[in-house]
């Protein structure tokens, strides 16, 4: 199977938390690359900055990062404009990541329980 990987699941390896499995096959939303780059960029000091740019360039090395093309948009405003009529706020960068996934038909591994909150993207919870 292949899928989405949020960026919660680099943050749980980064800070020793356990994962479940991950999918044989992977891929990140451009999302995801910019939290990352935002995550060193805002290190409280050196050492997770350090940290956070190993992280960073082992996923830049290693996986495919999927581009918002105008499908992904089409289905991001899809999901926003649901979510604002059953009164939601899911998280922006959240609802970009979930419509990578359901453009690509992809599921995404997550340790993140925002996306329970958008019902039409395919969870693995990990």
């Amino acid at each position: 199977m292949k899928g989405l990987l949020d960026t919660s699941v680099f943050v749980a390896q980064e800070t020793g938390r356990s994962l479940a499995a991950l999918p044989d096959e992977a891929a990140i939303s451009v999302i995801t690359l910019a939290e990352l780059h935002l995550g060193v960029l805002l290190a409280r000091d050196r050492a997770i900055r350090a940290s956070r740019l190993r992280t960073l360039s082992r996923v830049e090395g290693e996986l495919q990062a999927i581009p918002i093309d105008a499908e992904v948009a089409r289905v991001f405003a899809s999901i926003v404009a649901e979510a604002r009529q059953s009164r939601r706020r899911p998280s922006v960068m959240d609802v970009w990541i979930a419509a990578t996934g359901v453009r690509h038909g992809l599921v995404v591994f997550t340790q993140d329980a925002d996306f329970d909150n958008i019902p039409q993207v395919q969870v693995r919870r990990i």
